[in-house]
């Protein structure tokens, strides 16, 4: 993630903070309206309230924090469309599950942007959905981001999973193996070159179920 990628997400994962009544990152309070506010209200509506859904995760896993949560999953979203803008989607294999990315990768050549990957400013990250669903734990996220200049604007909803159980880890981030802690050093996307644990799997750590534009 360049600089400005992070300051923009860390504001807007302060803001949902803010709302949410938890501590933040430490970035500082955002003074920006949420992005999702200023459009309305996404296609799914905010009609289940995701406060007790995520309360439920931190009763199960009190290392579980929404903020950090929130981060690793703009980590993914910066990761995701630097791949689709070069026309090659093998890296975020780290982290998607397989039939996620076998609908994903068809389209990664046609979305090669002949300048190079966009410089990409979060406008909002926010939990839609969290809850215990077929023995998995699941939360949607609902992201808007823009590209300076431009009148270009993402708008996506996020799907992530892991086994019901599972307790985070500290440190989460998509360059470290879920298992050992290793470097994903990118040479195989699917696996740790350290321990050969596959590196996306739900029983270690969050994985991409789905990811929809709007």
């Amino acid at each position: 993630m360049d600089e400005g990628f992070l300051s923009s997400l860390l504001k807007a994962v302060e803001a949902v903070a803010a709302e949410l009544g938890i501590e933040g990152t430490g970035a500082g309070a955002s003074t920006l309206s949420p992005a999702w506010a200023q459009l309305g209200a996404p296609p799914a509506v905010l009609a289940s309230d995701p406060h007790k859904g995520i309360g439920a995760l931190r009763d199960a896993d009190p290392a579980f924090q929404i903020d950090e949560f929130l981060v690793h999953v703009g980590e993914m979203f910066s990761a995701y469309h630097e791949a689709l803008d070069k026309g090659d989607l093998a890296p975020v294999r780290r982290f998607v599950d397989e039939a996620a990315y076998a609908k994903l990768e068809p389209a990664a050549k046609a979305s090669r942007r002949a300048d190079g990957p966009r410089a990409l400013r979060v406008q909002a990250i926010r939990p839609i959905t969290a809850k215990h669903e077929d023995g998995l734990d699941l939360v949607r996220i609902f992201i808007t981001a823009e590209q300076p200049g431009t009148d270009e604007l993402l708008c996506e909803y996020w799907e992530l999973v892991r086994n019901r159980g599972v307790l985070t880890k500290p440190g989460l981030s998509i360059t470290k193996c879920p298992n050992c802690g290793g470097p994903v050093d990118g040479l195989d996307p699917t696996r740790c070159a350290y321990c050969g644990t596959r590196l996306a799997d739900p029983a270690l750590d969050w994985v991409v179920r789905k990811i929809t534009a709007q």
